[in-house]
């Protein structure tokens, strides 16, 4: 299953977000994917630019949650 899919399901499961730290742990734990931070950092970044997430800081954590226009950005893909 491609890591952008396995990425949005698991924001889906976690309305309020996940961190840079937490996604790799669930990839690799629920999915057996490692990944480094830069892989996964640029697997985000194409996914907000799609606006399927969005990507903010929180303290010195970087948060990924799904964006608030989700479900219109997904019916246009």
């Amino acid at each position: 299953m491609p890591v952008y899919k396995l990425i949005i399901e698991e924001l889906i499961s976690k309305p309020q977000g996940l961190s840079v730290r937490e996604l790799l742990a669930v990839l690799k734990k629920e999915h057996g994917i490692e990944l480094n931070r830069n892989e996964l950092h640029s697997a985000l970044l194409k996914l907000e630019m799609n606006g399927l997430v969005y990507v903010e800081h929180i303290g010195n954590e970087l948060v990924a949650r799904l964006s608030p226009d989700f479900m219109k950005n997904i019916c246009r893909s």
